[in-house]
């Protein structure tokens, strides 16, 4: 073989494979190379502990999604969930207060119930001691 030419065949080199997002956005980072270690474990790198708002000690959600692991932080989870919740919620609305005035409704209507079951069942006292 010539040193000038490369191999075809299994040596051709397979063209490169973009991993990176289309639309990269202001939390998405380049990619850094890692190692599997020992038991499977893998360390994640400090500059993208940061990006995921995670820090030793921290819970993750972990999935696989065609072949992509997919890493998560609970805080990232919660701004997810925040951010999708704003749009939904109208200006204005507490849904917190919406809550907790139907739980204490809720709540005075259990206690009208059982004041009138005390009310009867001493009725029902009453009227079997005469």
């Amino acid at each position: 073989m010539n040193a000038g030419k490369r191999a075809k065949g299994f040596e051709e080199e397979p063209p490169k494979f973009n991993h990176q997002p289309a639309s990269a956005s202001p939390m998405s980072s380049r990619a850094i190379g890692a190692i599997i270690g020992e038991g499977g474990r893998l360390v994640i790198p400090a500059e993208l502990r940061k990006l995921m708002d995670v820090a030793p000690g921290d819970r993750v959600s972990l999935r696989v999604e065609n072949g992509y692991l997919q890493v998560v932080s609970q805080s990232m989870i919660l701004k997810k969930i925040r951010e999708i919740a704003a749009k939904v919620k109208k200006p204005g609305e507490s849904v917190v207060d919406e809550f907790i005035a139907d739980r204490l409704a809720e709540q005075r209507a259990v206690d009208e119930r059982f004041d009138r079951l005390e009310r009867e069942a001493a009725e029902i006292a009453r009227a079997q001691k005469k």
